[in-house]
């Protein structure tokens, strides 16, 4: 299998030149993840659409190597990550002779001014400049390493200066430039043929390598790699994979693309922080430059860099499959495997929507021949983490709904891990998928399944995506077996349940439900959704609405339903509607849920009498019931709840009778106009969507006129001052 050929593989130098610039001396780099929600994503991320947690095979390289749909490349460069290495390169050179945070000032903070006064205060036992008279010292008090520290101050004064020409800009240096950084060479060239150690000696090559390249002289650059193969290669493991970064980014600019992703796989596999910036470099090939790659591998294990890093590019399982003829054994292989198993899960959650049906086809293939190699793997004698292959084996058999199999392999991994609480972990999850959709809601199969979830823990690196796949397994399991209850229990607001919740019987079932607990299942089913107060909260407020007065006075009465503060007078309202205003000038009310509930219980029986006393009672009934809707003053009685609504029509009912039972023209005059208003809330709720704005106001038809007839109240007088949209209306 030759890797497919890209038109698109045409890369710039910058994120080579983005490495040289990270640190003052010997930057490095690591895997960075530049998520899509940097640039405004608000959707899923990887963590919601896959059950199998990467974390549990240990790679490395670092995160930034796994699957994820949503993030562009393998990573960036890292100031923090140069730091640490070189804190531990220079901290096994010194040992402790120089203390690292004195070591710091130099690296990070000494000007070449400090630099010069430095080496001359090391060198003739001087005074130091101030703020590095404790190094000054520790040499001075170690006479056998002046020689070294000199040595190592004259590397920073090199790598210093060599620092100014680190540039992302890709363009020719001047001739100013180059004759400067010739120069530097040449300084750098001396200093190397006296290092006296490997380790000045592969610093000192290293600054050869990057004056080279920053004099844009790719052939230069190579051939100060090449030279110094052998000094470059040790006692810094990181340093060394940086060098070769360098000299497969001048390769590059030389058109010498086979060699160029040679050295790439090279970084790839020997430098874990640069394994993601190498892998992002890495360029699809031609089959005639691919073949030419492969020719100067040396050896088997650069064919199986390779082959990753073609698996990481193109073709995740069909590199994993050549790697595999090279070298069963091969520790290539996991990150292939797990990056595909999320690449299948991805695929089937839908990254973006509804999922299509052949791509789903596609990666339940791909899932069967995955499955197939982990299995062969996990079985091969000296086979590399048998138990991730046992794992992502097992996990792949509980997603397609093979218990018996994914037992096994599951209970493999974890005998052949079994202390490793990751993998355990990852064990139990995959287990839960399995038992998820294996037969009827229920019996010890659901149990079995509660006490796995319960196991799995919340620190499982994808309980969340977890928890939702497997009760949303089991809410559709519910739903085909005519039991809404328990679906919406499961999968809480469940878009095929959204009818039933202003069904007073639908919410009596649901709080029998909740308090059916006698097994691990029920306990599974009904914990972590609805509690019994809100549900009788539900219902109380269902009552309520439904014109139960006594019914939803007693559940709150008899605290079975939830009760709060409102924060508002639900019985007062104006012309023109406030919100806020009602909310701040009201806010320190007294009235609940339970008062306010108890209150209109009161007001029902007065209302449904004779005379002004009814209709005082109806008018303020009607507030209220106009007042929890969207457009009143205290809409947070039903917020949170399924029974928020916009519908008026009970204020309007209770408007309408206080009309009746009112006396007074002032009185009749206000009960009209809050008519009017519930009237054209109906007509906007009607004709405009939620949220929407309403362009043009309709006009309340029935109430506009009969608030007409009392033009003669002081209170018409003050409608007209008020309500811009009833003065317009009256005056045409």
């Amino acid at each position: 299998m030759a890797p497919k050929a890209s038109t698109t593989s045409s890369r710039r130098l910058a994120s080579t030149i983005a490495l040289a610039s990270t640190a003052l001396i010997a930057g490095n780099a690591a895997v960075r993840d530049q998520r899509a929600d940097a640039c405004g994503w608000s959707g899923p991320v990887i963590e919601d659409l896959t059950t199998f947690d990467p974390a549990v095979a240990g790679e490395r390289g670092g995160d930034g190597l796994q699957y994820d749909p949503f993030v562009a490349g393998f990573g960036g460069p890292c100031d923090d990550c140069a730091r640490t290495a070189m804190a531990v390169d220079w901290g096994a050179y010194f040992g402790a002779a120089i203390t690292g945070a004195d070591w710091d000032k130099v690296l990070y903070g000494a000007t070449a001014r400090d630099l010069a006064a430095l080496r001359a205060a090391v060198a003739s036992g001087g005074k130091a400049p101030r703020g590095y008279e404790a190094l000054a010292n520790a040499v001075a008090s170690r006479t056998s390493m002046r020689d070294q520290a000199l040595r190592a101050l004259d590397y920073v004064a090199l790598a210093r200066a060599t620092e100014a020409f680190a540039s992302f800009d890709t363009s020719a240096p001047s001739a100013a430039e180059v004759k400067r950084l010739k120069a530097l060479a040449t300084v750098g060239e001396k200093a190397a043929a006296k290092a006296g150690d490997a380790f000045m000696a592969q610093r000192f090559g290293f600054q050869q390598v990057r004056l080279a390249f920053y004099a844009r002289d790719w052939q230069a650059t190579i051939a100060a790699f090449d030279s110094r193969a052998a000094a470059l290669a040790k006692p810094s493991a990181d340093l060394a994979g940086r060098a070769r970064y360098y000299a497969a980014g001048a390769l590059r600019q030389q058109g010498d693309l086979a060699r160029a992703n040679l050295e790439l796989a090279r970084v790839h596999g020997s430098t874990p922080s640069l394994a993601g910036v190498a892998a992002q470099d890495f360029q699809p090939m031609e089959d005639k430059d691919w073949k030419a790659t492969l020719a100067l591998a040396k050896d088997v294990r650069e064919r199986t860099e390779l082959w990753r890093l073609v698996g990481l590019k193109l073709d995740g399982l069909g590199a994993a499959q050549e790697i595999v003829k090279l070298d069963p054994t091969s520790s290539l292989v996991g990150l292939l495997a797990v990056r595909e198993l999320a690449r299948i899960e991805s695929t089937a959650a839908g990254v973006w929507g509804t999922p299509d049906p052949a791509a789903v086809a596609a990666a339940q293939k791909a899932a069967a021949n995955l499955e197939q190699l982990a299995t062969t793997i996990a079985a091969a004698p000296g086979a590399d983490r048998p138990w991730l292959m046992q794992l992502v084996a097992g996990h792949l058999a509980a997603r397609r709904g093979d218990l018996k199999a994914a037992r096994a392999r599951l209970a493999a991994a974890q005998q052949l891990r079994p202390n490793d609480a990751k993998v355990t972990g990852q064990a139990r999850a995959s287990l839960a998928l399995a038992l998820a959709q294996s037969g009827p809601l229920g019996g010890s199969l659901g149990d079995e399944l509660a006490r796995t979830m319960t196991a799995v823990g919340p620190d499982f690196g994808r309980m969340s995506a977890l928890t939702l796949d497997v009760r949303g397994r089991l809410a559709a399991a519910a739903l085909k077996a005519g039991r809404p209850v328990d679906a919406e229990f499961l999968r809480p607001d469940d878009p095929a349940n959204a009818s039933k919740w202003t069904d007073a019987k639908f919410l009596k079932q649901m709080i029998a439900r909740a308090n059916k607990n006698a097994t691990a299942f029920d306990r599974f089913v009904t914990g972590s959704s609805y509690t019994r107060a809100a549900l009788e909260q539900e219902l109380a407020l269902r009552s309520l609405l439904d014109g139960k007065f006594a019914d939803a006075a007693k559940a709150f009465a008899t605290k079975r339903a939830a009760s709060s503060p409102l924060g508002t007078d639900p019985f007062v309202t104006h012309i023109v509607d406030c919100h806020d205003c009602d909310h701040a000038t009201y806010g320190n009310a007294p009235w609940t849920h339970e008062t306010m509930v108890a209150r209109m219980a009161a007001l029902v029986k007065i209302a449904n009498g004779k005379g002004q006393p009814a209709a005082d009672a109806a008018l303020e009934l009607g507030n209220a019931f106009y007042n929890m809707t969207w457009y009143g003053n205290a809409r947070i009685v039903l917020d949170g709840t399924h029974q928020t609504t916009r519908d008026t029509a009970q204020a309007a009912r209770w408007y309408k009778r206080a009309y009746e039972q009112g006396k007074s023209r002032e009185f009749k005059a206000k009960a009209a106009f809050y008519a009017a208003k519930a009237e054209l809330q109906a007509l906007i709720t009607k004709q405009y969507q939620p949220y929407e704005e309403a362009s043009v106001l309709p006009v309340p038809t029935t109430w506009y006129p009969v608030v007409k007839t009392f033009a003669d109240t002081q209170y018409y007088q003050e409608v007209l001052r008020e309500c811009g949209a009833y003065a317009a209306w009256a005056r045409q």
